[in-house]
């Protein structure tokens, strides 16, 4: 077989090639500090690296809701503090209603707050969140929950769906709850009538009416009314509250969960610095051995042996 000059040229040549490729290629890792530069390096681990990175940016995803649920949640909190602080005060009136001794003057002055309380609680159950949706009224988040009819009368205006979320790959949590689930409407009973469930601002309403006609006993049953709905507003905010320290737990999940990935990432993407300078280097002292050994061959003939 005869080997011309040409092809050990053209050989040396592509031998150092692919050496100075592949050294080439080691300096790139590092200065990336990637395991893989391109997909076509390898497949199998570029997959896994996609992978990895897609399960944390749905974390990241999973971490703004629950973002939007604190602060909703907070905001139902806040408005169910003042709300319950104005039904103590219209318990206050009751009480004072309620009493033998109030007179006719007495009980209309009273019957002023208790529509002006009246009208703040109506503002206090229309609140909205940060984003302008209304905490009360269910899936109708752009409905004013509570509303005033032609009479005056006031009604709920929301529905009764409970939204559900995802904060996590496998946990759902809801967002809401009605209006008409936090407010939780008392039972009337009267002499000859049926029981009839009674919501909070018809209670103020008949509080108020009672008043104005100097009425002790609707004063006295506008006092149970009030502290039953006093009662349910406490089981209201002991729900928020404890809907807020479960977002909070999640918090905790989600930034565990946060941190596992991250590491698994790292694990699978970022180039071990030690050992690639050691394989650069390997590579290097390779393609300078090459490069010599080809130097010299280059340099022999037929005339160095018949000298």
């Amino acid at each position: 077989m005869q080997i011309s000059t040409g092809q050990i040229f053209q050989r040396g040549a592509d031998q150092m090639s692919a050496q100075k490729s592949k050294v080439t290629e080691m300096q790139a890792k590092l200065s990336s500090g990637k395991q893989v530069l391109r997909p076509s390096d390898d497949p199998e681990q570029a997959g896994t690296i996609q992978r990895i990175k897609s399960a944390s940016a749905r974390q990241d995803s999973y971490e703004k809701t629950l973002n939007t649920m604190n602060d909703r949640l907070a905001t139902e909190e806040a408005s169910l503090r003042a709300i319950d602080n104005v039904m103590q005060r219209v318990r206050v009136l009751a009480v004072q209603a309620a009493s033998d001794t109030a007179t006719e003057a007495d009980r209309k002055i009273i019957a002023v707050e208790a529509n002006s309380l009246r009208q703040e609680l109506l503002s206090l159950t229309n609140m909205q969140d940060s984003s302008g949706n209304y905490v009360f009224s269910g899936s109708k988040m752009r409905t004013p929950p509570y509303q005033e009819d032609a009479s005056g009368a006031v009604q709920y205006m929301g529905d009764n769906n409970i939204m559900e979320v995802a904060v996590s790959d496998q946990r759902r949590m809801s967002v809401n709850r009605p209006g008409n689930d936090v407010f939780t409407p008392v039972v009337r009973e009267e002499e000859g009538k049926a029981p009839t469930r009674i919501g909070f601002f018809t209670i103020i309403e008949d509080f108020a009416a009672a008043l104005e006609d100097n009425s002790g006993d609707g004063s006295r049953r506008a006092l149970n009314e009030v502290s039953q709905v006093v009662d349910n507003l406490s089981l209201s905010m002991a729900n928020v509250g404890g809907r807020i320290n479960e977002v909070q737990r999640q918090f905790d999940v989600l930034s565990d969960t946060k941190i596992r990935f991250a590491d698994m990432l790292s694990k699978a993407e970022d180039l071990d610095y030690a050992r690639a300078v050691t394989e650069l280097t390997a590579e290097m002292l390779s393609l300078e051995a090459g490069q010599a050994s080809f130097a010299k061959i280059t340099q022999l003939s037929l005339f160095d042996y018949i000298r």
